[in-house]
């Protein structure tokens, strides 16, 4: 399923809905990624100000997950709606 995250709030109100969804504690993740539960909380509840892409790219590895650039410049429509709709049928990307 195909997200458009705007924010680092986002995103990791994101990486804790997949943790969920997986039926993982924060522990079990941190532990996984060689994070911290505690960083991991405040990166879920939007609570840090800067975020390490190693860190990042190493949740979203173990979750399953990749990170996919746009433009943000473009106006999303809704073929772009139509298209996203498509693609949440099909595998997890960020």
């Amino acid at each position: 399923m195909q997200h458009h995250l705007t924010n680092l709030s986002d995103l990791g109100a994101e990486v804790a809905r997949l943790r969920k969804a997986k039926g993982w504690t924060q522990k079990e993740l941190g532990t996984m990624v060689s994070m911290g539960q505690s960083t991991l909380a405040r990166f879920e509840t939007g609570q840090v100000a800067e975020f390490g892409s190693r860190k990042l790219l190493r949740l979203l590895e173990v979750l399953g997950c990749s990170l996919v650039t746009t433009d943000a410049s473009q106006a999303f429509t809704l073929d772009d709606a139509l298209q996203q709709r498509r693609q949440d049928a099909g595998g997890s990307s960020l």
